[in-house]
């Protein structure tokens, strides 16, 4: 079960960040797997968090709603909100949790240093 609930995930996350990298419009400084999942200490309901930064440092008011949209409309299987407190954007498809948060280009790099995280830009 371990196994094909991460050839799951990973199968998502390559389309995400394909779909991140190609099809939104946005000029990335970086996106990056963290958490659990990129670790490998992961229990069956762990969620995949992706961090992000774009280009220009926006606010997150200024992505995540355009943003939310456009995930909704790649993935029109997803189900995908924005925090209440606009820190994360939650996307769950099918039964696999996606957390994406924006970061400062700064905040961005000092996690992928300080935490190794898997950088895929």
């Amino acid at each position: 079960m371990k196994r094909q609930t991460d050839q799951q995930y990973r199968s998502k996350w390559i389309s995400i960040q394909n779909f991140l990298k190609n099809n939104t419009g946005y000029s990335f400084a970086g996106v990056a797997r963290a958490g659990s999942r990129k670790q490998g200490d992961w229990r069956i309901y762990s969620d995949l968090d992706i961090r992000f930064a774009i280009s220009g440092d926006p606010s997150r008011n200024e992505i995540y709603p355009d943003l939310r949209d456009k995930l909704e409309n790649a993935f029109p299987k997803a189900q995908v909100w924005i925090g209440s407190s606009y820190h994360v954007i939650n996307m769950k498809i099918e039964n696999l949790n996606f957390d994406l948060v924006l970061l400062s280009i700064n905040d961005f790099q000092y996690q992928v240093e300080q935490e190794r995280l898997e950088r895929i830009i």
